[in-house]
């Protein structure tokens, strides 16, 4: 486990804007800890927050679930999205609505746009290569994995260069050159963000090196590898559907991502297929 010195992560608490933890998830995430979650408590405690249950109608009744006639109430539509539905919806909900598009000197909605595009399509790879690894943790991983980066859109008024210098250059990592210019990178803070809202510790250690590019030179066939896999294949599919070339880490890892998910060129071809008219 690769650990954060403590200065560094006061320094973040103390220099930066990061968004609390809401109540709500909080509540949410003690409910789902049981081994038998109740969706009858989780429903009671989504009708207290009119916004996020306005927004989980509008899902249901969405043509994505083609359903023959409009569902009105809380309690059939968890039922019927399910645990892992409704978990990955409040969370997606609660986190862009921590940001403030006023005070971020970057667009906030292409943002969430863009890291949504991942979180479902990390979902999509996980279940059509059959690995075993929990939908919801993808989503969630493939959503917060650059939630550092508004924060830091936050606090720089210039952070939009550094992305696009960084686009420009792909022989270095987006972290390397924050490091540069900031002496602190959009993975560390995301790693602040994850713990703060109290993400699983894999996760948050998934975030903090997801730019790494020699993270999968020993393979220990272990979850976490196979997730930082699954989310860096993710992120370029969604890069090259968006801007047609690869993502800057894709042509150092893109061998042991294949290697990972036991997955060949012919396999990867049909993924980008079948995703070219999702995304």
């Amino acid at each position: 486990m690769l650990e954060v010195d403590e200065k560094v992560l006061a320094d973040i608490g103390r220099g930066f804007s990061v968004p609390a933890q809401p109540t709500l998830l909080l509540q949410l995430q003690e409910i789902i800890k049981n081994d038998d979650p109740d969706l009858d408590e989780i429903a009671s405690l989504i009708s207290r927050d009119v916004g996020i249950s306005a927004k989980i109608l509008k899902t249901i009744n969405s043509p994505m679930y083609g359903l023959a006639r409009t569902i009105t109430d809380i309690p059939k539509s968890v039922k019927y999205i399910g645990l892992t539905g409704i978990v990955s919806l409040i969370t997606s909900n609660l986190i862009r609505k921590s940001f403030d598009q006023n005070t971020c000197s970057i667009a906030l909605e292409e943002f969430w746009d863009n890291a949504t595009n991942i979180a479902n399509t990390a979902v999509f790879i996980g279940e059509k290569l059959k690995r075993r690894v929990a939908k919801d943790k993808l989503f969630t991983l493939g959503l917060f994995h650059d939630c550092g980066i508004p924060v830091m859109a936050m606090k720089y008024g210039n952070y939009q260069s550094i992305l696009e210098h960084a686009e420009k250059n792909p022989s270095a990592s987006l972290t390397s050159f924050e490091e540069r210019a900031y002496k602190v990178s959009h993975a560390t803070i995301g790693y602040y963000v994850a713990s703060s809202w109290r993400l699983p510790t894999d996760m948050c250690q998934l975030i903090l090196r997801h730019h790494e590019r020699k993270y999968l030179d020993k393979l220990d066939g272990s979850e976490e590898q196979t997730c930082f896999a699954i989310l860096k294949m993710a992120e370029n599919i969604v890069h090259q559907h968006k801007h047609f070339t690869p993502a800057s880490d894709w042509s150092y890892i893109q061998d042991t991502v294949l290697t990972v998910l036991d997955c060949d060129d012919y396999d990867y071809q049909d993924l980008l297929e079948d995703l070219d008219d999702i995304l």
